[in-house]
């Protein structure tokens, strides 16, 4: 039977997915794991002052016997705020993101990057016992971005002890509920394509290149219809009010749903999930979609070669934009291929690799395993 551990998480930015990542673990892991969590917002301030802030608040009879951090804790300053036996308790690190190519707002340089947060992340590389990134791209995307920027930095820098770390490090996927989701039909049979675009309108997940894509479609004469669910702000890309506008005939729902409930409907009536992201560590949303058994449309970058395998790249990774307009229309001429409940099924199948329940018992193995290395390093 596996040895139960005692985990404190602690996470600077406690909601969205982090939160959901943090609590479906908890519901599956034979560890007993404590959260101490910050909210989502302000998330400069987070990454500065978290660490002191989540020290303050430390039980001060507790020890548990194993810390898991985010990225978005300065992990270094955290030991030197929290009680001095804490720095002999075996560390984790997972990395959900990164702050040395998390990309910049547009209209910004690339020197108005404050290396500061870089810099923190390799920091906290550094005294973990061990890393753990949601995928194989991210990890080979950080890894290369953290040299190049030590490259630049005077001697000494840490580059060996980081490459020492990074070896070191493994790939676990954030996972995602499978349970939550049936496999839906799709569209009713009467009704055109209907496609899903479920990210955020911002520059990042570049929705400006799927509202086109959709807008040439439309010109050529296919019929479909748009379900966005994306979170919009204040501030969108420039130039997605007038194409929502030349769409609005085709839109189905817009905005945020109002339940998870409704959201997981919505996704068991899409045929078609479409990404046009510039960035994607790892690709929660378009998972979700694929497990109610919607057709993936990705672009052939980042971390969605991963997300589909081999098997099914040449089905569901396009090569540009013209290529994703292609198969928009060969797709709105026959929307009963995307509805059949074998090829549904298929999709399904490939999104069920990512479940939360393999991600928990992962990441409990992982968890053991270092507390058991670091442990017979410091027995006398």
């Amino acid at each position: 039977m596996l040895e139960t551990l005692d985990i404190l998480a602690l996470e600077p930015w406690f909601g969205g997915s982090h939160r959901a990542f943090l609590e479906a673990w908890q519901a599956r892991s034979q560890h007993s794991l404590e959260f101490r969590g910050l909210p989502d917002k302000q998330w400069k301030w987070r990454m500065r002052a978290g660490a002191w802030e989540l020290a303050r608040g430390l039980d001060r009879d507790q020890t548990p016997d194993l810390l898991f951090a985010s990225d978005y804790l300065d992990l270094p300053s955290f030991l030197g705020h929290a009680p001095p036996r804490f720095a002999e308790l075996p560390r984790v690190v997972y990395f959900h993101e990164n702050q040395l190519t998390y990309p910049l707002s547009p209209g910004r340089q690339e020197l108005e990057r404050d290396s500061h947060y870089g810099f923190t992340n390799i920091q906290s590389c550094l005294v973990a016992d061990g890393l753990v990134f949601n995928s194989a791209f991210h990890l080979e995307d950080f890894s290369q971005a953290a040299f190049e920027f030590l490259r630049h930095l005077p001697r000494p820098s840490p580059r060996a002890e980081l490459e020492r770390a990074l070896q070191r490090a493994q790939v676990i996927a954030p996972g995602i509920e499978l349970e939550n989701f049936a496999l839906g039909s799709g569209a009713p049979p009467e009704a055109p394509l209907r496609v899903l675009y479920n990210h955020r309108f911002e520059h990042d997940k570049d929705p400006l290149s799927f509202l086109r894509a959709l807008i040439a479609v439309r010109e050529g004469g296919a019929r479909f219809e748009l379900v966005l669910l994306g979170e919009s702000f204040k501030s969108r890309p420039e130039g997605c009010a007038e194409c929502l506008e030349t769409l609005e005939p085709t839109i189905l729902r817009r905005g945020f749903a109002a339940s998870r409930s409704e959201y997981v409907r919505l996704l068991e009536s899409a045929d078609v999930v479409v990404s046009t992201a510039r960035h994607e560590f790892f690709g929660i949303s378009v998972l979700e979609a694929m497990a109610a058994g919607a057709t993936p449309l990705l672009p052939d970058r980042l971390s969605y070669p991963e997300l589909v395998g081999p098997e099914a790249s040449h089905e569901a990774l396009y090569a540009d934009e013209a290529d994703l307009c292609a198969r928009l229309r060969r797709l709105a001429a026959a929307p009963e291929l995307a509805r059949q409940p074998a090829q549904r099924g298929r999709w399904r199948i490939l999104a069920s690799r990512w479940s939360a329940r393999a991600t928990a018992s992962e990441l409990d193995r992982f968890c053991l395993d270092i507390s058991e290395r670091k442990n017979s390093r410091m027995a006398p």
